[in-house]
């Protein structure tokens, strides 16, 4: 069970009054950080073919089309339009239940029907343990992405082999960067996933 203080901003049972994300209308945040990071990711991608070796760019897409590939790109995009959506019905549930991260689950502890409850069973926030608990989420955010970023890797590596290798070296960068802020505090993430997610969309 977490250590934070029973105060008034939470519940007798540990759960916050508030959720962090009160003010924020999910589906529309989601779909904007999609649209604008997109529209960044398109701009990078439209930069690399125009002033990079156009020619040979050439010759692989064209490789694609005799060989009708292109269904396999429209495919990681449809796969990473769902991922969005199984995002925002996360997020929609995360508001609703005013759970917070790192929390990612809420367990309670079986008492006989007429007992006292007790207080729901959260992560620890303080300390080496609070530490710790952030450091895991950390490395299991980057597992949940890193399946969608390898394909997405091998995907534009066909085509654009040394730009993917450069947004691979920056997404890793991004994502430990990330990752040692979460450990800190979970604010301390935003800085490196908000470029981690930007490698992604170029």
């Amino acid at each position: 069970m977490s250590s934070e203080k029973l105060t008034s901003s939470c519940c007798s049972r540990g759960i916050p009054l508030k959720s962090d994300a009160d003010s924020v209308k999910i589906p529309v945040f989601y779909l904007g950080l999609t649209i604008v990071f997109g529209g960044i990711g398109l701009a990078v991608a439209c930069a690399i073919y125009t002033y990079g070796v156009t020619a040979k760019y050439e010759k692989k897409i064209g490789m694609l089309a005799e060989y009708d590939l292109g269904w396999v790109y429209l495919g990681l995009i449809v796969v990473k339009l769902g991922v969005m959506l199984i995002n925002i019905n996360l997020g929609i549930q995360r508001k609703a239940a005013k759970i917070n991260v790192p929390d990612q689950q809420v367990y309670s502890v079986y008492v006989e029907p007429g007992k006292p409850v007790f207080g729901y069973v959260l992560m620890e926030k303080e300390g080496a343990l609070g530490c710790f608990n952030r450091a895991q989420r950390a490395l299991q955010n980057f597992l949940e992405q890193a399946p969608m970023m390898l394909a997405m890797f091998f995907a534009a590596g066909f085509v654009f082999p040394f730009p993917a290798f450069v947004l691979a070296a920056c997404f890793m960068g991004a994502r430990v960067a990330a990752a040692v802020g979460y450990t800190t505090a979970p604010g301390g993430r935003m800085a490196g996933n908000i470029l981690g997610t930007l490698t992604l969309e170029s």
